[in-house]
């Protein structure tokens, strides 16, 4: 389960996507970015999901910098 610090930090990235955007979760299927705002919202799998992948990223971006 994500922190509530985390949560924020993905909305707020999310937010900033194009509305006409969509991000394909493999065979969880394809979202736009009120689908995701919702899902990382509720704390649904999907939400999660997010969260866990965009942290990920984070993280790993964060490694090659330094």
């Amino acid at each position: 389960m994500a922190s509530e610090e985390e949560k924020k930090l993905v909305l707020a990235r999310l937010a900033t996507m194009p509305l006409d955007m969509e991000l394909s979760l493999g065979d969880t299927g394809s979202f736009d970015r009120e689908q995701l705002i919702h899902e990382v919202e509720n704390e649904t799998k999907v939400g999660d999901l997010v969260i866990t992948v965009y942290m990920n990223y984070l993280r790993s971006f964060k490694q090659r910098v330094r």
